[in-house]
This record gives structure tokens, C-alpha cells and sequence, in this order.
């Protein structure tokens, strides 16, 4: 396993994103990553030269690889992927501090009864309490998909009681047992979940010039406005994480600090409970 073609692909990637956001890479990190000998280490990093040719220029003295041109990342993954990976091999000391908190309770022994529904497409009785019904009950659903969005985990489910597909919070079911029966509306009837709206977020029009040019500077790369293409059922998770605004009459500054522009072309779907 340990040579696999699969697994040092993996390795190679995450060693792309080290040297796009570390700005180096040498045979001291690969040893830590993936907790290799110095051969290993070496002809990983051989195959990793070849691979990447002149993107790379070896600084000799440091004994590391870095990039030719550092405006022109050699991978596509992101800050938070790049943290994941990196963070449990990591010293105790290091400067990167993840410090969002998520307040969920959710236990692996739900969480694994509803992945397991949504594989096979069969049902889970459920004891849930929602804001609408505080008092614990029982549902009957079916998953199609587990999400974590904005500060929540949620499966999007068909909903025997309500018979149409909704959101339920995994940090609000108290209970969850398997059952045999198979789904009678797979994720393709889903219309809320196949759809995909876009969201074209402004700088908020009640800043001033200048506070909308960092907003913009800020998130938009400079830019006017940003789209993002999202699914239709996500779209008010995604809209209240940032904080975007959807009615900026009364939605203002400072608490919001950007507006949803096209607000009134998005139908906001039903979500949780």
C-alpha cells in the first residue's frame, strides 16, 4: 500500500498545495507530512521535480523547492484543505490557529446510521425537535445527501410527514434507527437540490466608497461583484453565513457588509425543521 500508485498521487497533490502555501518545500517537510525515511522522502521529492519541471527552482543552500513563479500556484487547493492537511502533523506550536468554534453535538452513532440511509436509499426513523416543534417526535425520512453548511451538518431528506424534501439538523436528532424501506423519491426528484442558482454579491450600497473598495479588495479579488453558483436549498444557509444581505433597507451596516444584488430573482427554498 505504501507505494501504490493511488497513494503517492495523493501525496504529490498534497505537496503541490504545501508549496503554494508554504512557499517552499524540502525533504525535512515531506519527511513530516508523511512521516517517511529520508530515501523515501527524496524520491518522492524526485518524482515531484519531474512532474512539476520548470515551475520549480531548487535553492541549494536551503536544501528546498520553490516556485519559479509565485503569482502561478501549481495547485487548486484551498486555505481550509491546505490547514486539514497539515494540522495533524504538525508541532503544538505552530502559527496557524484554526479558532472557529462549532457548537454541534453530533454522534457518530446517527451520523453513521444516516450515511449508511443515503447509500443504500433507504429509510431511518427519526426522533427529531425543531424550532417549529420543540417537543421531540418521530419522522419518518429518507437521505439522499449529508451537508455541512454555514455552521451546521443537515441530511436533505425525503419527509414522509411532510411528503416533500427537507433539511434536518444532525445536532437536533436525538435518535436514529434504520429501516428497510427503499426510498420512493431518489435525489433526482430533489428540484431544490439540482437546481443551481447564482448569487451575485455586491459590497453593501450603504458603505461609503471606500469601505465598499475593501470589501471588494476583500472578497471579490478586487472586483465589482462575485457570483456564486450554489444549489437552490443551500442558497439561505450560504446567504446568512456571510452575512450577505437580502433586504438592505433594513439589513445595514455594520452587521452586513454585503448585499445580494439579484436577491430578488432567488427563490429561497424551505430548508430545516
Amino acid at each position: 500500500m505504501a507505494n501504490s500508485p493511488k497513494l503517492r498521487d495523493q501525496r504529490l497533490r498534497i505537496m503541490e498545495g504545501v508549496l503554494d502555501w508554504e512557499g517552499e518545500i524540502g525533504n525535512a517537510r515531506v519527511r513530516k507530512l508523511f512521516d517517511l525515511q529520508p530515501v523515501q522522502a527524496s524520491r518522492l521529492l524526485a518524482e515531484f521535480r519531474a512532474q512539476l519541471g520548470d515551475q520549480l527552482i531548487e535553492d541549494g543552500r536551503a536544501k528546498v523547492l520553490r516556485l519559479a513563479n509565485p503569482e502561478q500556484p501549481c495547485s487548486k487547493m484551498l486555505l481550509d484543505e491546505y490547514v486539514r492537511q497539515t494540522q495533524i502533523v504538525d508541532d503544538p506550536n505552530t502559527c496557524i490557529v484554526d479558532a472557529r468554534v462549532d457548537l454541534t453535538d453530533v454522534r457518530a452513532p446517527i451520523f453513521a446510521t444516516l450515511r449508511k440511509s443515503a447509500l443504500d436509499q433507504t429509510g431511518v426513523l427519526i426522533s427529531y425537535a425543531s424550532m417549529t416543534n420543540p417537543a421531540f417526535s418521530e419522522r419518518i425520512v429518507f437521505p439522499h445527501s449529508i451537508v455541512h453548511v454555514g455552521r451546521r451538518w443537515h441530511i436533505r431528506a425525503w419527509c414522509a410527514k411532510r411528503n416533500e424534501f427537507r433539511d434536518f439538523t444532525l445536532g437536533r436528532i436525538k435518535s436514529a434507527e434504520p429501516l428497510t424501506e427503499s426510498t420512493p423519491h431518489p435525489i433526482a426528484d430533489d428540484e431544490a437540490w439540482n437546481r443551481i442558482v447564482q448569487l451575485r454579491l455586491i459590497a453593501h450600497r450603504h458603505l461609503s466608497a471606500e469601505q465598499q473598495l475593501v470589501v471588494r479588495n476583500e472578497y471579490f479579488q478586487g472586483t465589482m461583484a462575485r457570483r456564486l453558483s450554489v444549489r437552490a436549498c443551500l442558497a439561505q444557509y450560504i446567504i446568512q453565513d456571510l452575512r450577505a444581505a437580502i433586504n438592505p433597507g433594513r439589513e445595514v451596516p455594520p452587521d452586513y457588509q454585503m448585499e445580494v444584488s439579484n436577491a430578488a430573482d432567488i427563490k429561497l427554498w424551505p430548508s430545516s425543521n
